[in-house]
This record gives C-alpha cells, sequence and structure tokens, in this order.
C-alpha cells in the first residue's frame, strides 16, 4: 500500500525496519549541508545548492515514509550533519512539514548549528514545527589563530550572538562545541578558549581532541609532512585541563568528551552509550535495530539516486548483524566512558549476560592495570583511564 507524504509526493512502499525487538528511543536525522567543509572533517557533507536541496529533502520523505513505523514517536530527536541551519527558508518549512508530527512528543529535541549562520527566524520555525529546544553549536575556539587553522569563518563574537539568539528564542539548553590539541594550540589558547566559553553560560560543553582522518584535508597534510600533531604528552596535559576547568565551574563530567550542568545532560547522546536501538535518516546515518547496525549511502547524490530507483529501504547501503558477543563487547566499551560506569544491573540488563562471566578477565587486568576501579559495585574509569579511554576501549573491543 502506498503512503502519501506531505507535499503530494507518494513513495513505493519499501519493507521497514526489523520489527524484532523493535523499540528504538531514538531518531537521528542528517541534514549534510554546509557552507565549506573543515580541513579535519570527515564526516558526510555537501554544499547547498537549491536543487540538490529539494532533491535531497524529497528523498528523506520517501525514507522517512517507507522505514519509519505507522506513529513512530522518539523519545528523543537529534538534527546534526553538516548543519541542519543551513538549509534555506524553503528547506526548514519543508524539514518542519516532513518530520514535525514525529517530533511533537519528544522529550529532546537538539539541532547543531553554525554560529556564523545561525538566524533567529529559522531558529524560530524549527522550535515551532519541531519543538527544538536545544542548540548544539559548534565553536572549536575562541582564538582567530585557532579558527583560521581549523578552516572556520565565524569570530568570538558570532558565538556570543548566536547563544544570545537561542536565549531569546527560549532555547532551553544551549551547548558549546570544543576542540583542543590543534596544531599550534597552547594550553594558554586552551585556557582563554574555557574562559571565554564559560563566559557565555552554556548548559553543556562537548571537548574533543583534535583527531587526524585519512582522506581529510589534515589527513593529506600530515602524509605529506606539512602538519604536525601535539604529542600525546601535551594531550593529555590539555585534557586535564579541560577536565579540572570544567569541574570546578560545576560542569558534571558525565562522558569522556561531555560536560553538563546538573540536569543538563544530552538525552540523545545517553541512547548510544547505553548500546540502545536508535533510527537514523539521511545519507551516511546509522540505525542499531533488530539486532543489526545499517549505514545509508554515504553520498548525497548516491544516496538520492538509491531511492529514487528503489524505494525507501534502498537508502541502506550496508547491514551488519551484531553477534551477541560483538554487541556485549560494545556495550561494556560505552558505559565505561560514561561516569556512571558499567554497572552490572543496567549490564545485564542491556546486554542480557553477566558482565564478569562475559568479560572478567578483560575487567581485572584493566583494574591491574590501574584503568579502571571498582566503586559501589561498578567498573568506572579512574583519572589515567580516562585519559587513555581509547586504550580501554581496545582491551574490551
Amino acid at each position: 500500500m502506498n503512503r502519501q507524504l506531505p507535499g503530494g509526493e507518494t513513495s513505493r512502499r519499501s519493507p521497514p525496519l526489523p520489527l524484532e525487538g523493535y523499540s528504538p528511543r531514538a531518531l537521528y536525522v542528517h541534514v549534510p549541508f554546509c557552507a565549506r567543509r573543515c580541513p579535519y572533517c570527515d564526516f558526510a557533507t555537501a554544499p547547498l545548492a537549491a536543487a540538490v536541496e529539494r532533491r535531497y529533502l524529497a528523498a528523506l520523505a520517501v525514507e522517512a515514509a517507507a522505514r519509519l513505523p505507522d506513529g513512530f514517536r522518539p523519545r528523543t530527536v537529534f538534527f546534526g550533519g553538516g548543519t541542519p541551519t543551513e538549509l534555506t527558508t524553503d528547506g526548514v518549512a519543508r524539514l518542519v512539514e516532513l518530520l514535525g508530527p514525529a517530533c511533537g512528543e519528544a522529550l529532546e529535541v537538539t539541532l547543531e548549528a553554525n554560529p556564523r549562520t545561525l538566524l533567529p527566524r529559522k531558529l524560530r520555525a524549527l522550535r515551532a514545527g519541531l519543538g527544538v529546544g536545544r542548540v548544539s553549536l559548534g565553536v572549536q575556539s575562541f582564538q582567530p589563530k585557532l579558527l583560521e587553522t581549523l578552516g572556520r569563518f565565524h569570530r568570538a563574537d558570532d558565538v556570543a550572538r548566536a547563544v544570545a539568539i537561542c536565549r531569546d528564542e527560549g532555547v532551553r539548553d544551549v551547548s558549546l562545541d570544543l576542540i583542543f590539541a590543534v596544531p599550534g594550540q597552547t594550553e594558554d589558547d586552551l585556557a582563554r578558549d574555557l574562559d571565554a566559553a564559560l563566559a557565555l553560560a552554556p548548559d553543556h560543553l562537548s571537548a574533543y581532541g583534535l583527531t587526524v582522518e585519512e582522506g581529510t584535508t589534515y589527513g593529506d597534510l600530515r602524509k605529506a609532512g606539512r602538519l604536525v600533531e601535539l604529542g600525546d604528552r601535551r594531550q593529555a596535559r590539555m585534557y586535564g585541563l579541560v577536565r579540572r576547568r570544567l569541574r570546578a565551574a560545576g560542569f558534571q563530567h558525565y562522558e569522556v568528551s561531555s560536560f553538563a550542568r546538573p540536569g543538563r545532560r544530552c538525552r540523545h547522546n545517553r541512547v548510544y552509550w547505553r548500546n540502545h536501538p536508535y533510527v537514523g535518516l539521511g545519507n551516511a546515518a546509522a540505525s542499531h535495530l533488530g539486532g543489526a547496525r545499517l549505514v545509508n549511502h554515504r553520498d548525497v547524490a548516491a544516496y538520492c539516486a538509491a531511492i529514487e530507483a528503489g524505494g525507501g529501504a534502498a537508502a541502506v547501503a550496508s547491514s551488519e548483524a551484531l553477534e551477541a558477543p560483538r554487541k556485549v563487547r560494545e556495550t561494556a566499551y560505552l558505559a565505561m566512558r560514561t561516569s556512571r560506569g558499567l554497572d552490572p544491573v543496567r549490564f545485564r540488563k542491556d546486554a542480557g549476560v553477566d558482565a564478569h562471566a562475559a568479560l572478567g578477565p578483560e575487567l581485572d587486568k584493566l583494574v591491574q592495570d590501574g584503568l579502571v576501579l571498582v566503586r559501589d559495585g561498578r567498573w568506572v574509569l579512574t583519572g589515567r583511564g580516562v585519559a587513555l579511554a581509547d586504550a580501554v576501549g581496545a582491551a574490551l573491543l
């Protein structure tokens, strides 16, 4: 049976997402458009053009109609990218028309935005139509020299303006993203960034150590010997500075890269960290459903062409069955990244097995190495373990 979509489009009815054990709590929507690509970015982005926007949103509508169960109402929704606020006024209206009903009962709706291009009228429309109550601003730095290094075109005063717009429009939760360990960055630079961020009174901060990925501009520069990354010890010192400064300012360090004021933790990301089911729409979006991980076509044109030729289910480019041992290890790794750590009661509920029976040797070794300790019956990262979270992940995975 065909489903009529908003705007008069009709989808070819494709098989819905697997329904066995289907209880997704979250919806991720990828909006790939960016004003320009940053040299460190390996996300699936594309420049905005009117024709591409129309084609993409039409494909997104077909995928949503074909793959989401009738009456699907996620608890959390996250619009990421890319930069969702790069959509034109018509594009924003189309997105609202398409996904407004699904967002209506969500407890949290997050929108990623660029500080330079956030417009009050767009935010107003997205708040009214999608229920956006949380905005994540890609700040990265407040230092002009570091913004230039990172390929960012906003300025420090753009961040203050964007935060003011969010507050004026009634956004309850404002999150700022920072990047540290940038080539040429000093600890004094980082301290100034943290001071500038805290002066804006955000509700949440994410701080990411710069990772140079293959296939990015930074990756090519490193290969050519023209990019020198900061050493592990300097990166560790910077991470320690972030933790000390934000915790002293009253933020709770509740995940390796995430800090929040009490009561302002990101609900959506907690779905990922507990390895719970979620749905992803749009190019490169992933879904975790029915014991499998599905990933959509990465390229915008390929994503659109696949849906135009085969309907909404054709958005999926690859799928991987998560065998029980793999899911157990992933669930342990994700739990260990949080301040709660690996809680044996919660772990049995999420993974279906006893934690020590499944991972006893690995957990005991991590404790012996001083990376994990047992606190109130839970395995949690030590201070050293937080700094070496990737090594903990490697041991568990």
